[in-house]
């Protein structure tokens, strides 16, 4: 073969592969765009959900524990936050990881999770179950205790 038809034959398949690559480009620019999108209407969607179940929660903890409005909105907002740093925390644990030992890894980020969580605030919950139960159950006599089972060694 001559030089020149050489020449002509590499620099045609080098344009082939050149548009070969723009279109790959674009097709992988408008995946990220499809994407990006998704994941923007994911998240309105999640922030109206947690709006709503943030409501949702303070008017369940008015209603059974009997907090008042602004105690119960602070407690469903903290309640929110917690979820949403354990939320984070997860997703950040599993883009880490291979997806393969998924629910072993959410177990045990949940573990570590509840044993890092203060003692105090799990008491104040139990509190005022307690408060709630007492409004609700019938009065005892003096022969019958009003201890509340120990449900700690159950999880235990």
């Amino acid at each position: 073969m001559s030089q020149p038809l050489l020449i002509l034959i590499l620099s045609e398949a080098l344009a082939a592969l050149l548009i070969i690559l723009l279109v790959l480009l674009g097709f992988r620019w408008r995946d990220k765009r499809r994407r990006q999108a998704e994941l923007e209407q994911l998240l309105d969607d999640i922030i109206g959900r947690q709006a709503l179940r943030s409501d949702r929660l303070a008017l369940l903890l008015g209603d059974k524990y009997r907090l008042d409005g602004p105690a119960a909105q602070a407690l469903a907002e903290s309640l929110i936050l917690a979820e949403k740093q354990f939320l984070y925390s997860f997703v950040q644990q599993q883009m880490r990881q291979a997806v393969s030992g998924l629910y072993e890894n959410l177990c045990g980020l949940l573990d570590s999770y509840l044993d890092s969580m203060p003692r105090f605030e799990a008491k104040a919950v139990e509190t005022w179950a307690l408060e709630a139960d007492a409004d609700t159950s019938p009065p005892a006599g003096k022969d019958a205790e009003n201890v509340p089972p120990d449900w700690g060694d159950v999880f235990d």
